[in-house]
């Protein structure tokens, strides 16, 4: 059982100050996969911009959001369970 208090949420990131949305292009760990905080945890593309989005703390992913779907900034794609 987990404590969702706990949890660190995934966000789509403010990649520009006229970037709405970004697509998840890859996920660089498995869902229920071990990541370290400042790992590459994803790639977002948005119109201008490709860049890798860095894991915000450690511990097991738990992918919400699938890669090739689009979604606006701000947006919940993910949970890390801290280790």
């Amino acid at each position: 059982m987990t404590d969702e208090s706990n949890q660190i949420a995934i966000k789509i990131p403010q990649a520009g100050v006229a970037v709405t949305e970004g697509t998840i292009a890859e996920w660089f760990v498995a869902d229920g996969g071990q990541i370290q905080a400042g790992e590459p945890l994803y790639r977002m593309e948005t119109e201008k911009v490709e860049m890798d989005v860095e894991a915000p703390a450690s511990g097991v992913v738990h992918i919400l959001g699938p890669a090739g779907e689009t979604y606006p900034v701000g947006h919940d794609i993910g949970f890390i369970d801290p280790a």
